[in-house]
């Protein structure tokens, strides 16, 4: 590992603060040893919930995201090959953290999750509850994008782990899903 301080990318992500492993090139590359690929993989796993987290990143296309950071390192030449982050991203969808999308077994993208859909849940509830908004019907839009969420954490966030978040609720009793035309007209009916 070098001396070096923690990197940073160009400026769409200029205010993250990458670790100073992200510097080392090995780190881009699958490391042979199974136990030093174990913490690679850990790494990399703590990298991309962080990242994806400071940037509101929901979904990724494995083919798109190896060609900019954190995947690929400008700075030292280095980026991490798809089938790599591929073996990494099934790391996070055992762990809860992602979820492959598309096609049936191409695991060309998947969400990512840098809170489980079971936080999601538990802080729109929190919310419903605070606000007195118990057995009153809400939209996935007003839910994402209203007036009434701005400043709280799931503000924008996407729809599909949004709707993740309220199928949990309604697993658990705490919410009714009413079928609309679209994502953004569906309903949701929260209860204690």
């Amino acid at each position: 590992m070098t001396s070096q301080a923690p990197a940073t990318a160009d400026t769409t992500t200029a205010s993250f603060q990458f670790p100073e492993i992200y510097s080392f090139p090995p780190f881009f590359t699958r490391q042979p040893n199974e136990a030093t690929w174990k913490e690679q993989r850990r790494q990399w796993c703590d990298l991309i919930l962080a990242y994806y987290r400071h940037n509101r990143l929901f979904s990724m296309s494995l083919a798109e995201a190896v060609t900019e950071p954190p995947f690929a390192n400008r700075q030292i030449h280095r980026a991490l090959r798809v089938d790599v982050l591929r073996e990494i991203v099934d790391e996070l969808a055992k762990q809860g953290h992602a979820s492959w999308t598309g096609a049936r077994n191409s695991k060309d993208s998947c969400l990512v999750f840098w809170r489980k859909p079971e936080v999601w849940a538990s802080m729109i509830h929190q919310w419903a509850n605070d606000r007195g908004m118990l057995n009153t019907v809400l939209t996935l839009f007003e839910l994402a994008s209203g007036d009434d969420t701005v400043g709280q954490e799931f503000h924008g966030l996407d729809s599909t782990t949004l709707r993740k978040a309220l199928d949990v609720l309604q697993s658990q009793g705490k919410a009714q899903l009413f079928v609309g035309t679209s994502d953004e007209d569906l309903g949701v009916k929260f209860f204690t």
